[in-house]
């Protein structure tokens, strides 16, 4: 791996740390996109959801890029792409969660009208020619995923780097559901409560599955995390609440408001 590339792992890594210590309920999908493009040397990226009926959420950066054509790549994406984008009918037609670009999708995938039109609206478009998924999710109930574009194929080495941040991107996708989900069962004053006794996002995930009664490494495979490393965070979460077992920690996080009774 030559030094950019290690400088920008780095950078990523560095990122998602961040990332990972903010009390985050939604994906930061402009940053991510944003900091995908630079990397990528990319002209632009687009984040969707589609639930199993249809597309449910778009952003897209830079918004200069795309605003011009942005009503017909729109109608596009939602109406055309489920059968003319190579990447969405291999997502679909396998339920697959890995990287992959457009030149790299199985032929059974192609077709080649429609990877023809698809060429003819990339020039359009700004000149995409070539472009990769990085799923968050993919299966029966839905996709989500960051698609990033530009002019000519990504090398093997980028795909090596972007299955690298697919690893990264899943960790990070897990937390913000964990967190989302202690959120939305708690409400503002558990988060008021878990300030005030310094309780990360990580461990609030941590100790919100254990008082549902998963065992660490349960909660290991739900956060993808090993083992010792939901250890630690237990460990740390018992110090801030003054306890020393897990039954005792979920008593005193109940006790304070940090998790539900009940």
């Amino acid at each position: 791996m030559g030094t950019l590339a290690r400088d920008r792992d780095g950078e990523w890594l560095d990122f998602v740390a961040d990332l990972m210590t903010a009390p985050l309920t939604a994906w930061p999908t402009e940053r991510v996109a944003r900091l995908l493009v630079e990397s990528f040397d990319a002209l632009g990226s687009f984040y969707s959801a589609r639930s199993p009926t249809g597309f449910v959420e778009y952003r897209w950066w830079p918004p200069e890029h795309f605003a011009p054509n942005l009503d017909e790549i729109l109608y596009w994406t939602e109406h055309e792409a489920p059968r003319k984008h190579p990447i969405l009918r291999y997502y679909l037609g396998t339920g697959e969660n890995r990287c992959i670009q457009t030149v790299d999708v199985p032929s059974r995938f192609v077709d080649r009208r429609a990877a023809s039109e698809m060429r003819a609206l990339g020039r359009r478009w700004g000149g995409i020619q070539a472009q990769f998924s990085v799923p968050l999710a993919a299966g029966p109930d839905g996709l989500r995923s960051f698609l990033v574009a530009r002019a000519d194929d990504f090398t093997e080495q980028e795909m090596e780097r972007v299955h690298r941040l697919q690893r990264l991107f899943i960790g990070l996708d897990r937390q913000i559901a964990a967190y989302s989900g202690w959120s939305d069962r708690t409400g503002p004053a558990a988060t008021a409560a878990a300030a005030a006794v310094s309780l990360t996002p990580r461990e609030l995930a941590v100790l919100d599955l254990l008082a549902r009664s998963l065992t660490a490494a349960a909660i290991g495979r739900r956060l993808g995390i090993a083992e010792r490393t939901v250890q630690k965070h237990l460990q740390r979460a018992y110090a801030k609440l003054g306890v020393a077992d897990r039954l005792a920690a979920v008593q005193r996080a109940q006790a304070i408001g940090v998790l539900r009774t009940g």
